[in-house]
């Protein structure tokens, strides 16, 4: 199966070193290719120093490719890990 997502980085840090150590753990672990890209640009999520490179800001959108017999569940946790900012703003300074 072969999944494409358009997914737009939330955190206020934006994607940076944690990000893609956490994506590329969970890419590591799974059977499918996973592939995200930013411009023209296009990361192989097993690898970290691949994902490095993207350090998108707060409000880039990246589309996610994962082809794979696992690619449902892949895609549904990178996209989660999108939505919920990567765990982050809880510990961001609050504005007031």
């Amino acid at each position: 199966m072969k999944l494409t997502r358009e997914l737009t980085v939330k955190n206020q840090a934006g994607f940076h070193l944690r990000v893609a150590s956490m994506i590329s753990k969970l890419a590591m672990n799974v059977q499918s290719e996973v592939f995200l890209t930013f411009g023209s640009y296009k990361a192989d999520c097993k690898s970290c120093f691949d994902l490095l490179a993207v350090m998108a800001p707060c409000g880039s959108v990246l589309t996610l490719d994962v082809e794979g017999d696992d690619a449902i569940e892949i895609a549904d946790t990178i996209t989660d890990m999108f939505e919920k900012k990567f765990f982050e703003d809880e510990f961001a300074p609050q504005e007031t």
